[in-house]
């Protein structure tokens, strides 16, 4: 019942979103053309299986100085002994076009998480690549994240997303998350 709350809830939030991002895209499309880069401006709902449970996720990104972006997400963990918990996070970053659709990021960012008895802030760095090969996006990266109840974590990251259109994608990736290792499933709307 309450993964069935979690997914509603996050399919009323990616709704939303994508509301919002429709809206903005077409204000944008009124006044000057910019250039910006599809990766970093999104709006996604995602499943992910972990070690010891599955979460939703709920996630977005907005370039809104190119190249400078923010992004953030909202996770609900799900674990096999029938507990529930939730993480929420934000980051600020920079991106860097290295060659023809290859580009590098790097970040920082900060948020909170319920490790079940626990809850803790925390902050980090990460940085990751990305390779877009006709309507293929490519990627991998690293992360250290320093939670202020719980020590330490290097978390790591990669996977594929394919372009259906220049608007919508769907991926699969593998990914170290506060949550432990996982396979995650998301589609994305970029604007």
């Amino acid at each position: 019942m309450k993964l069935q709350q979690s997914v509603l809830c996050a399919t009323l939030f990616a709704s939303s979103l994508v509301l919002t991002g429709t809206a903005a895209a077409q204000s944008q499309q009124n006044q000057t053309q910019q250039h910006r880069h599809s990766a970093y401006n999104y709006a996604s709902v995602g499943v992910a299986d972990h070690d010891g449970g599955d979460s939703i996720v709920v996630e977005g990104s907005y370039e809104f100085k190119s190249p400078y972006f923010v992004s953030g997400y909202y996770r609900n963990f799900d674990n096999d002994a029938g507990s529930s918990a939730d993480s929420l996070s934000a980051k600020l970053g920079r991106y860097f076009w290295l060659n023809s659709g290859l580009t590098a990021d790097v970040g920082v960012r900060v948020g909170r998480v319920d490790f079940g008895p626990v809850d803790s802030n925390f902050w980090g760095v990460e940085a990751n690549l990305r390779q877009r090969v006709d309507q293929f996006e490519f990627y991998g990266g690293l992360g250290w994240v320093d939670y202020t109840d719980a020590g330490s974590d290097n978390q790591y990251q990669f996977g594929v997303n394919y372009y259906i259109d220049s608007n919508l994608s769907v991926g699969v990736g593998y990914q170290d998350s506060e949550y432990g290792d996982g396979v995650r499933f998301r589609g994305s709307y970029h604007f």
